[in-house]
């Protein structure tokens, strides 16, 4: 008993429970939002950018033996964006 007495002791002091469930909140509204700049924005966009029907996450900028993957990174600055 000493044992669960001082696991509650712990919880409480802690907030363990409060810190668990904004961790699963955040993880939630994190996938949300990736599904918003993908799935809605980023198709809006891409006619904007490119004329081409290309995937927006395959767009690749070669600067001599280098390739920048420009489509991920700004798929990535949205989804900052939006998070901020």
């Amino acid at each position: 008993m000493a044992v669960l007495k001082g696991f509650k002791k712990f919880l409480k002091e802690y907030r363990v429970i409060g810190i668990s469930i904004g961790f699963v909140v955040a993880i939630a509204a994190s996938n949300f939002i990736q599904s918003l700049i993908n799935d809605i924005l980023l198709p809006v966009l891409r006619p904007l950018i490119s004329k081409s029907s290309v995937v927006w996450e395959d767009m690749v900028l070669s600067i001599g033996s280098v390739n920048l993957r420009i489509g991920l990174f700004l798929s990535t600055f949205l989804n900052l964006l939006v998070i901020y």
